[in-house]
């Protein structure tokens, strides 16, 4: 699958460079890792040393009284949690629920820090709601593919269906979108960098604001993949299937 989608991203790539950023890809999942059986170890005094906050995220954030954060399976998006609530920002992330159930209890004990709550994806839709109207920031990692739930949106100029979910809370509440990824650099410390979407143009009608949402969305995660292209997580079916015929 991960071969299959870097050939559909980069079809310019030749079958070593096709092999080697698998490589690369592994490599770096493979230190993520590593990197989150460390987390429980994590504090208000050491998280700076884990990751670093660029100054225009904090001022997003500070001004920002809670919102909609969109983030997608880049980098390090497990580092959002401590992030977030070791700096004293309140955070609510939608968690994929494990089919095992030792397996959850396991992840969660993880992501057990200050400021920060968990809501299973099965989770309700006023639930979500709740986290916005009490003024917190509700992350969702909007990349997976929603299949006849989502709406199409060209990634890497290929329709692939994102979740609408980020884009309804938005016109239901009024809230901002704010999308950023957290980036492993060379240096093998991690940045956070999150940035407000510009909604000033958005249409009234519905569903062409939910499109031109997440057409912002989706471009904002394709610019940052095409820099970071061994950090996205290429093992997940991104497209639709009638792609992967071709």
């Amino acid at each position: 699958m991960a071969i299959q989608n870097i050939k559909i991203a980069f079809p310019e790539y030749s079958p070593p460079e096709v092999k080697q950023l698998l490589k690369n890809t592994c490599k770096h999942y493979g230190m993520v890792l590593i990197d989150f059986l460390r987390m429980p170890n994590l504090d208000a005094e050491n998280i700076s040393d884990f990751v670093t906050i660029d100054e225009e995220t904090k001022k997003v954030l500070d001004k920002c009284d809670g919102g909609i954060i969109m983030t997608g399976h880049l980098g390090n998006w497990e580092a959002f949690l401590p992030t977030l609530g070791l700096n004293g920002y309140p955070f609510v992330v939608v968690t994929q629920t494990q089919k095992s159930e030792g397996s959850q209890k396991f992840f969660n004990g993880i992501r057990n820090y200050p400021n920060v709550s968990l809501i299973p994806r099965t989770g309700s839709r006023k639930q979500m709601l709740r986290v916005l109207e009490e003024h917190k920031f509700l992350g969702l990692a909007s990349d997976q593919n929603a299949g006849k739930r989502g709406i199409n949106i060209p990634f890497f100029d290929i329709p692939a269906s994102i979740p609408k979910g980020a884009a309804l809370f938005h016109l239901k509440t009024g809230m901002p979108i704010i999308v950023g990824f957290c980036i492993l650099s060379r240096h093998l410390k991690y940045t956070l960098r999150l940035r407000e979407m510009n909604l000033s143009s958005i249409p009234n009608e519905k569903e062409d604001a939910i499109i031109a949402i997440n057409t912002q969305y989706s471009k904002m995660l394709e610019k940052t993949v095409r820099k970071y292209p061994e950090q996205y997580f290429w093992f997940h079916r991104k497209w639709n299937k009638s792609t992967y015929k071709n």
